[in-house]
Parts: structure tokens; sequence; C-alpha cells
């Protein structure tokens, strides 16, 4: 569902208020569960499912594509463990927390510097300030050194901060996201680890091109939709 934010619904400065004038959100109406994992163990290939920030919930992209705005993760599965990470379309990055989260790499022998995406909450800017760096972000990490349900770098309810390129200029949103996980069991009986649900909740952009993009929250009374999807598991929360 589409909404525009009117600017006497502003709790900010009056240079926010402009800024929210020109926001336009997003929720999940229902239409979106989980996000499909890019696998690239299966080939070059993106064949996960993408989120685009410009677009409302029955609009999404297809399997494997990926316009300007859109984010998507990844898993990885190797000796090291399995790993979640936050990915980007070709135009489009997202900013990194500045404080790493150790977790053991067997591969190397002692915990590594993982960096998770930055936090941001209602009320907060995302801006030429934020911390938007290329490359991937931490989401999840499990090997047999971790807690039995992994490490995760992001809450139970997270918000990501997104750049991207929109007729070569630069716009600036957000997305929430429900985080929920289960325990399951590999191919080999003693080989346990995590699934991670990733669902999309709330999202938004400044059509407004080089401002800020203002966190704003979801329409009140509205739930986090894990309810109805069909996923088989017991929500957990970490």
């Amino acid at each position: 569902m589409r909404r525009r934010i009117p600017t006497a619904l502003c709790l900010f400065s009056i240079i926010t208020a402009h800024a929210q004038a020109d926001m336009v959100t997003f929720e999940n109406n229902g239409t979106l569960g989980p996000l499909s994992y890019y696998d690239p163990n299966f080939g070059s290939t993106i064949l996960g499912q993408a989120m685009d920030i410009t677009r409302d919930a029955n609009a999404q992209p297809a399997l494997g594509e990926t316009p300007s705005g859109s984010i998507f993760f990844m898993r990885t599965k190797d000796f090291s463990g399995e790993f979640i990470w936050l990915g980007t379309g070709s135009v489009t990055r997202t900013a990194r927390s500045t404080d790493p989260v150790l977790i053991y790499d067997p591969a190397v022998g002692q915990e590594v510097d993982f960096f998770g995406p930055q936090a941001f909450g209602t009320g907060d800017a995302v801006d030429s300030s934020s911390n938007f760096v290329d490359g991937w972000r931490a989401i999840h990490g499990f090997n047999d050194f971790t807690d039995k349900a992994g490490i995760f770098t992001v809450g139970a309810s997270f918000t990501v901060g997104v750049e991207f390129q929109l007729d070569d200029q630069t716009h600036y949103g957000f997305v929430t996201f429900d985080r929920l996980y289960d325990f399951r069991s590999d191919e080999t009986p003693n080989n346990t680890g995590v699934e991670v649900w990733l669902i999309p909740q709330f999202w938004g952009y400044n059509t407004t091109a080089g401002e800020a993009a203002y966190v704003v929250p979801a329409p009140a009374g509205s739930a986090l939709l894990t309810a109805g999807l069909g996923l088989g598991f017991t929500r957990r929360r970490r």
C-alpha cells in the first residue's frame, strides 16, 4: 500500500518535515513472504528474490531480477560454516555498521571481524553521512564454534539504509525486515543448522535526489506478517 506522509505529521524540525513530504512508503500487505536466497554455489546467475524499495508489495522483482533500488540476501556454505549476507543491485549500496561482530573462523583458526548493516531507528536520517561502502553485510553466521542458533548481526526487527541511483541521481531510502529462525537438520543427521527467514515489512525512499530519507514507523496497527505463510516453524527471537 502506497502512502505519502503529510508534512503535518512529522515530529522533527522544519527541514526534516520538508524532506518527509517527499517520502513515499510502502508496507507488506501479505503479498511478500521471506525473500529467497541467492546461492552462489549454483552458478554466477542471481536466482534469489530481490527487494526493490521503489515498488509496492504487488510489483516486486521477478526471481533473478535486480533493478534500481534492489537489495537481496545471499547464503554461502563451506568448511568455515554457513553465512547469510545482505547484497545489493548494480546501482545500490547499503550502509555498513562500524562495529564488527566476532565469529570464529575455522579456516583461519581465530575469531574474524564480520560487519553487519548500520542500525537505523525511527526518526534517523539515511543520507550521505551514513556509512555507505561497497561490499556485503554479514547477517548471520553459523558453525560448530558458535551458539546453537549461530550469531546474528541484526535484531529480530531491523532497518537497513539504502543508497541507489535512479535516472543517474542518488536517492536514499530504508527497509525494515522481520527476522525469524528455527533449527533444522541438514543432509547428515549430526549436522544441525539454523534456518533463517527475512521478511520485508515496511520500506520507502525520498523521491527528491540527494535528500535524506527519514525512517518512519510502520502504520499504527500494522502487524508483522508471519502468520499464514506456511513456513512450518516455531517463532523464536534472540
